[in-house]
């Protein structure tokens, strides 16, 4: 469900067709509505939102029995299972979110190709259920010094990474939530401490509620996890997961599972208070086996957030 459009920049190409006729006629309306009332307000009423985070490992043609098509319908049915409503995806090519976009009925998606801007290498896309939310606006930007520049690799990073980058709108109430989801490089220490520096820049510009899915390859203890969440700074991303332990990178085998750490999150800002019981979201690291296998690699991390 995706369409390639010559004609616009190289990180926009990738767009869903019925979100095409009244894009950019729905971005004016918004934008003289808040002229005329001099600023967008959103609903009173908290918006809880319930997002997934999932690196769905690509599809790799010597994972042997952990195929990706021996997985990709039990990939489905997690997602559909989990009732989230915004997902963020890692690694997933071109292919795989097309078979997942097939057999998720009500959820369409964004997202470009890291390599060329379009279709090729790995995608980092955001789907999101269209009975609640609407496409206001998306882009997609390289993890290095120079976000613009299509299938570079900053810094000391071993690949090209990046960010996906949209303005989501809830139907129901016209509250607007900024989501980035990203996938941050595996070998590069200062890329990652770099890309953590501009998600946080990026997450935090426009003042909007926001959420950020991804698979950040960094630690609880380490300097791009404090640099995303530093309390001290004026305003700081909070991690869903606060002080859980649980693994998020097993590797395939169940019975012998790698010693991994927490390495994907879902964090967010410009939520509710805490609730009754001092908790900001709920959060869990959801272990699907079959036959003494994970469904992927990695776990999806599901979290539901009050804004």
């Amino acid at each position: 469900m995706y369409s390639l459009l010559s004609d616009l920049a190289p990180a926009q190409k990738l767009l869903i067709p019925h979100l095409m006729p009244n894009f950019f006629s729905n971005i004016i309306c918004i934008s003289t509505l808040c002229l005329l009332i001099g600023g967008c307000s959103t609903s009173d009423s908290p918006v809880s939102v319930t997002a997934m985070t999932f690196n769905i490992r690509w599809d790799n043609p010597n994972d042997g029995v952990d195929g990706w098509d021996l997985r990709k319908d039990w990939v489905s049915d997690v997602i559909i299972e989990s009732g989230a409503e915004i997902i963020g995806l890692q690694e997933a090519l071109l292919h795989q979110i097309a078979h997942l976009d097939s057999s998720s009925a009500g959820f369409d998606w964004i997202g470009v190709g890291r390599d060329d801007g379009k279709t090729q290498g790995e995608l980092s896309p955001i789907l999101f259920d269209t009975t609640k939310w609407t496409v206001l606006e998306w882009d997609t930007r390289w993890l290095s010094s120079t976000p613009d520049s299509v299938g570079v690799a900053g810094w000391d990073a071993a690949l090209p990474r990046i960010a996906t980058i949209a303005t989501l709108q809830h139907v129901k109430t016209q509250f607007e939530l900024r989501v980035i989801n990203t996938h941050f490089d595996h070998r590069g220490e200062t890329a990652r401490l770099e890309s953590a520096k501009l998600i946080r820049d990026w997450a935090l510009e426009g003042n909007k509620p926001v959420l950020v899915l991804g698979d950040f390859n960094f630690k609880q203890h380490e300097p791009p996890y404090a640099a995303l969440t530093d309390t001290v700074a004026d305003r700081f991303l909070r991690d869903a997961g606060t002080g859980d332990t649980t693994s998020t990178f097993k590797g395939f085998d169940a019975l012998k599972p790698v010693s991994g750490a927490r390495i994907d999150y879902v964090l967010s800002a410009g939520h509710q208070g805490p609730d009754q019981n001092g908790q900001y979201a709920t959060y869990s690291v959801i272990e699907s086996i079959r036959s003494d296998r994970f469904v992927s690699d990695h776990l999806p991390v599901l979290s539901t957030l009050r804004y």
